[in-house]
């Protein structure tokens, strides 16, 4: 049994010494698109009766990590945001993905879209419930991402992030909720909320939450928003 660990240990990044207890897990996925340098890993996380409901589709949430979690150490996605929380709580209503990016990289949106494609054809998923999120370097990877391909997307969930306001002007109708800490020092909140408000203007169905006294880390109240499944839930293009 504790080889059997062990080896799950092994595949994930993790060592004995500094493995969580989660409750989850997930599956280790590849993807890489020919012609490309380089692909990526990424964390499949499966509702507990998706392989049973054979008839079912449904909703997917694709999570973006931060800047620290860049590499090849795919446990290091899981040490915030969405996975910790889907690991905390060892279940999900939801198909969840969480690819790793490349070290010294930012987020490749054209490589992400051909992933979501492959996805879609391999997973039973509702298509016109795909929600992206992410937060840090990943917030605005998801920000990018939603204004390149707005058809994709049934809501968007950056939590301190953002993306230069001229690329919102794609987003008209889209559900976005956001989340920054007002003491972020890492990403200033002035650019989110210059984000965010061009995304109204444009016609976007724009909720903003800001943290009083929270500095960057505000991902810990965000996936923890008590209302905020129940809003994943209901998102549908």
């Amino acid at each position: 049994m504790r080889l059997a660990l062990l080896a799950c240990l092994f595949c994930l990044g993790l060592s004995a010494a500094d493995a969580p207890t989660p409750k989850f897990k997930p599956l280790v996925k590849h993807y890489e698109q020919p012609g490309q340098y380089q692909g990526f890993d990424y964390l499949l996380y499966l509702p507990a009766s998706y392989e049973k409901a054979t008839d079912q589709k449904w909703p997917l949430v694709i999570f973006l990590h931060g800047a620290g979690e860049r590499g090849t150490t795919l446990n290091l996605v899981r040490k915030n945001g969405l996975p910790y929380e889907l690991d905390r709580r060892g279940d999900t209503p939801y198909i969840a993905v969480a690819p790793q990016c490349p070290a010294n990289s930012r987020w490749n949106v054209e490589l992400l879209d051909a992933m979501l494609g492959d996805l879609l054809k391999n997973l039973r998923v509702d298509e016109k419930r795909v929600i992206i999120t992410g937060l840090s370097l990943g917030g605005m990877g998801s920000w990018e991402w939603a204004c390149a391909h707005p058809e994709r997307f049934a809501g968007v969930i950056p939590v301190c992030g953002g993306t230069n306001p001229a690329k919102t002007v794609s987003l008209k109708g889209m559900p976005i909720w956001a989340f920054h800490g007002d003491k972020d020092g890492a990403v200033k909140i002035e650019g989110h909320r210059a984000a965010v408000e061009a995304a109204q203007q444009n016609g976007a169905d724009v909720k903003f939450t800001v943290y009083p006294g929270v500095g960057h880390n505000s991902w810990v109240k965000a996936y923890a928003e008590p209302e905020l499944e129940a809003w994943i839930l209901a998102r549908k293009r």
